[in-house]
């Protein structure tokens, strides 16, 4: 898959960024590399060719961006530039999230080998951090779980090694779906495969599934599925709008943790997920981004 990199020169301040970062998320955009004065963003290729004319519409409206340079990368190239910037995350004793090309450590409990393609999740956003810290202090052991928006399925992963009874990654985009098999694989989980249309929904797979499975697909495919704990590190906008699936499918005394947004998003999350019996816990933080825990009554 092909993607475009947009080079933003600015003179923003952080939170502005922040607040940026958010908006390109909603039109399609996966990932983004800060530098002093300089966004990096990217996205498939097919979304930017879709979604142009609002991601202009968009950056001609932020009067503190002082140049944009919008440049396709082929898929062949990608593997070398992020293999050249990607470092190892280390979380104390409890876990170290690392790339093929760098030796796990006998200090932690688990390590996490994801190849760092385009896929998001490769424990260096805030975001994936406060998951990772969530699933540290209450294991997901015997339990049914679902990664939503799975990326590169770290998440998923881990809650595995944790002792997840069962796990099922979706990811909507077929690279980030490939990435996820490929990383199951990696970790030593014999991953079955469903890409985009193979099924028309999780649940009518039945009860006999195996231990790991990942899924191209939305939150449609969750109709007649049942799971103890939910993941679901996105952003605000598909959170709210696929928040009556997810109760749907969490069984009662379940839990759901939800990131991918920011503080100031936490009041109309917690409104929408208690129309749907979802009862806040906690929440962490992390430089202005959120994670917040729910239970289903």
């Amino acid at each position: 898959m092909n993607y475009y990199e947009l080079r933003l020169q600015h003179h923003l301040e952080d939170f502005a960024v922040d607040l940026l970062q958010d908006d390109l998320a909603s039109l399609g955009f996966e990932s983004f590399e800060t530098e002093e004065a300089l966004l990096k963003a990217y996205i498939p290729a097919k979304e930017y060719e879709a979604r142009k004319a609002e991601i202009d519409a968009l950056l001609e409206s932020i009067t503190e961006i002082e140049s944009r340079a919008d440049e396709l990368i082929p898929d062949q190239d990608w593997n070398a530039v992020w293999e050249s910037q990607y470092e190892p995350v280390r979380f104390g004793d409890f876990c170290f999230v690392h790339a093929p090309f760098h030796a796990p450590i006998e200090e932690v409990r688990y390590n996490i080998e994801i190849e760092p393609k385009m896929s998001f999740g490769t424990a260096h956003h805030p975001t994936t951090s406060l998951m990772i810290r969530f699933l540290e202090e209450n294991p997901p052991q015997g339990e049914d779980v679902l990664d939503m928006g799975c990326g590169t399925a770290v998440l998923g992963i881990l809650a595995a090694m944790q002792g997840a009874r069962s796990v099922d990654c979706i990811d909507i985009d077929e690279w980030a779906y490939r990435n996820a098999v490929e990383n199951a694989v990696r970790n030593g989980f014999a991953a079955e495969s469903f890409p985009e249309g193979t099924v028309g929904n999780i649940g009518g797979l039945g009860n006999h599934a195996p231990r790991f499975r990942v899924f191209q697909g939305d939150a449609g495919l969750l109709d007649g599925a049942r799971y103890d704990r939910i993941i679901a590190n996105i952003n605000r906008n598909i959170l709210l709008r696929d928040m009556s699936r997810y109760a749907g499918c969490l069984r009662a005394g379940g839990l759901l943790y939800l990131s991918g947004f920011y503080l100031q998003d936490m009041e109309m999350l917690e409104q929408e997920c208690n129309a749907h019996r979802l009862f806040y816990r906690k929440h962490l933080a992390l430089d202005s981004w959120a994670a917040m825990e729910f239970y289903k009554k």
